[in-house]
């Protein structure tokens, strides 16, 4: 039986969109995204031991991943957030 799909097809629309900074941004991003009905997949970041060191307290860092697609409405929704870091626009 052959499949339908082809093997060197890729399907992965997913791009890394935006760092966010502190548990309480996530969480009122992640709000915006329900919203405004964008899917996302949250990615945790692990700090290096020196920047531990140097910052003197954990840092909460975590990479937003969403559909290609929605990228140019999720630039407009994020513009005016702070502790957000929207990716380069290569996508």
């Amino acid at each position: 039986m052959s499949s339908i799909l082809s093997s060197d097809s890729i399907y992965d629309n997913e791009v890394p969109f935006c760092r966010v900074y502190g548990v309480e941004r996530k969480k009122a991003l992640e709000k915006l995204f329900l919203q405004e009905r964008i899917s996302y997949y949250i990615v945790w970041q692990n700090e290096h031991w020196w920047q531990k060191f140097l910052s003197g307290n954990k840092r909460e860092v975590c990479t937003f991943r969403i559909n290609k697609a929605d990228v140019p409405r999720a630039k407009e929704i994020v513009a005016e957030m702070k502790g957000v870091r929207v990716r380069g626009s290569r996508h």
